[in-house]
C-alpha cells in the first residue's frame, strides 16, 4: 500500500510564473552588493533580481564599460532626483493654492483718513 506524503504539491492550474524565492523571517529583502572602484568598493543595495543583472552586466566588464557603466548610472540618478524633486514641489504647490483658496483673506486697503 503506497502513503501519501503529507507535503503539498503544486497542482497543474497554477500559473507559469514563479514567485520571488521566500526569504526567511526577519531577514533583509535587498541583497548588498559590493562594486569595486579606484578607491575601494562601493555598496549598493537591490533587490535579487538587480543583483543578478548587476552581476552579468559587470561580470566581464572593462575599464570603458565601468566607466561608461557609471555615466549612465550617474545621469539615471541624477534625473531620478529631478523628478522626485519635481513632484515633491508639484505637491506643495497644489496644496499652498488650496489654502489660499480655503483663507477669506483681502487686502484691507488704503487706511481711512482721519480728521
Amino acid at each position: 500500500m503506497a502513503t501519501r506524503s503529507k507535503k503539498p504539491t503544486k497542482s497543474a492550474s497554477t500559473s507559469g510564473t514563479t514567485a520571488a524565492p521566500a526569504k526567511a523571517k526577519g531577514a533583509p529583502r535587498y541583497q548588498k552588493n559590493l562594486i569595486p572602484v579606484q578607491s575601494g568598493h562601493v555598496a549598493v543595495y537591490a533587490s535579487p533580481r538587480v543583483s543578478r543583472a548587476l552581476h552579468e552586466i559587470t561580470e566581464d566588464m572593462t575599464l570603458y564599460h565601468g566607466v561608461r557603466l557609471s555615466q549612465v548610472l550617474e545621469a539615471v540618478y541624477t534625473q531620478g532626483k529631478k523628478d522626485g524633486a519635481r513632484t515633491v514641489f508639484e505637491e506643495l504647490d497644489k496644496k499652498i493654492r488650496e489654502v489660499h483658496k480655503a483663507v477669506p483673506h483681502k487686502n484691507p486697503g488704503k487706511p481711512k483718513k482721519t480728521k
